[in-house]
């Protein structure tokens, strides 16, 4: 006898199933988002109200982390910390991998832009508070965007032609050569200016009153990640309109007391910069190259070797500019107007140098390939000559040794 249980549930149970996962999603991220803004408010000599206030502030945070922006004091503010935007993925991207049909991810997408509704409905501190329409946008999109691609994406590789898999292997080796370029890069300038950064820390609030400026400072370090990959493309970055840091020029105006701006370089550019930008560059196309060789054919290698370079230094290329583009924004429409880089100009550049990086390391294997080719060719000949002369003289040896023998005997 057939029960209930092994019949698969339909698809108003999938749906719904999905509606919570869409609200257990953005509960947990307020959740996680949450226990530093309550530190914060713990912390002695905070302004904070209310324990209302500090979870009011998890939920500002949390839903902004979507791209859908805020409104301070009646201006907007589009620039979001790429930390909360990673966790926000990282979650999406769980949640849509547990559920077991299309339904469900559609009740995800569907409960997920609810409860972000209702969320930026309630949350406002002062004149602080989310732009309705902005915010359910960017959460249909997210969710939209990033749990189809969790969902979707293997199922999509498994169908793609084992070049196009080499090809989008080599793009995302590039992307990391780059992010990790750029983190590394922040990170010196960082500790170069560590003593200057501790004390616009102790300026601003110290101690553990200064525990929420210390916790924006690392939730933007992803945002500075990106500025760093801009500067290793020679595109550089904004911080407002007065101040623009690339390896070629500094251009730099007052900036505000954030510690983390306290690694922004303030003197001419050195070969320093230009060394690392070169450097990474050259770093990215070898892997690239690396990576690559496994699928050149060996009648047409440096075709095959050009033609994947390309399409591989455009997709790479694509996705430094989208996230420099994410990790982007204003702050006011004065000072900071403009925060971090110009995707598009990420795109190309990256576009450009990964490109020659790459073919650049192709023309070094395909000249060692021709230097070793000719080197045999030369060899031949001679190993030809070698062969007919040892064969020549086999036989004269031989009938020596048999005169020796009759003579002896």
């Amino acid at each position: 006898m057939t029960t209930a249980q092994e019949y698969p549930a339909g698809w108003l149970t999938q749906f719904r199933r999905g509606v919570v996962a869409g609200f257990v999603l953005l509960a947990v991220a307020v959740l996680l988002t949450a226990v530093p803004t309550f530190l914060a408010w713990l912390a002695p000599g905070t302004d904070s109200t209310s324990a209302g206030s500090a979870l009011k502030a998890a939920v500002l945070i949390a839903v902004s982390g979507n791209h859908g922006g805020l409104v301070l004091d009646g201006t907007a503010v589009t620039l979001s910390p790429m930390l909360i935007t990673l966790m926000l993925g990282w979650l999406a991207a769980n949640h849509a991998r547990r559920l077991d049909s299309t339904t469900g991810f559609a009740g995800l997408v569907v409960g997920y832009t609810l409860i972000t509704a209702i969320a930026a409905s309630w949350a406002q501190l002062g004149s602080t508070r989310l732009p309705f329409g902005r915010s359910v946008l960017a959460a249909f999109l997210f969710a939209l965007v990033v749990g189809g691609a969790a969902r979707f994406g293997p199922t999509v590789w498994a169908g793609l032609p084992a070049r196009w898999c080499l090809v989008a292997r080599a793009a995302a080796a590039a992307c990391a050569v780059y992010l990790l370029a750029g983190a590394l890069l922040a990170a010196a300038a960082l500790a170069g200016h560590f003593s200057q950064a501790g004390d616009l820390q102790n300026r601003l609030m110290g101690g553990a009153a200064g525990l929420p400026i210390a916790l924006l400072g690392i939730a933007a370090t992803p945002n500075a990640t990106l500025s760093g990959v801009g500067y290793l493309t020679g595109v550089g970055f904004h911080l407002g309109g007065l101040t623009h840091i690339s390896p070629f020029s500094v251009q730099r105006g007052t900036l505000p007391a954030f510690p983390l701006l306290a690694a922004v370089p303030s003197g001419a550019p050195g070969w320093i910069g230009v060394t690392a930008a070169i450097l990474t560059a050259l770093a990215a196309g070898w892997v690239v190259h690396r990576i690559l060789r496994t699928n050149r054919e060996s009648a047409q290698p440096a075709a095959a070797g050009v033609l994947d370079s390309a399409l591989t230094a455009a997709m790479a290329g694509s996705c430094l500019g989208l996230l420099g583009m994410l990790a982007a924004g204003s702050m006011g429409t004065r000072a900071l107007r403009q925060v971090g880089v110009t995707g598009w100009l990420v795109a190309l550049a990256a576009f450009a140098i990964l490109s020659a990086s790459s073919l650049f390391w192709l023309g070094v294997t395909l000249l060692r390939a021709r230097r070793g080719a000719d080197g045999h060719a030369l060899a031949l000949p001679f190993a030809r000559k070698v062969g007919e002369a040892a064969a020549q003289d086999e036989p004269v040896e031989s009938e020596t040794a048999g005169r020796r023998l009759r003579s002896t005997g």
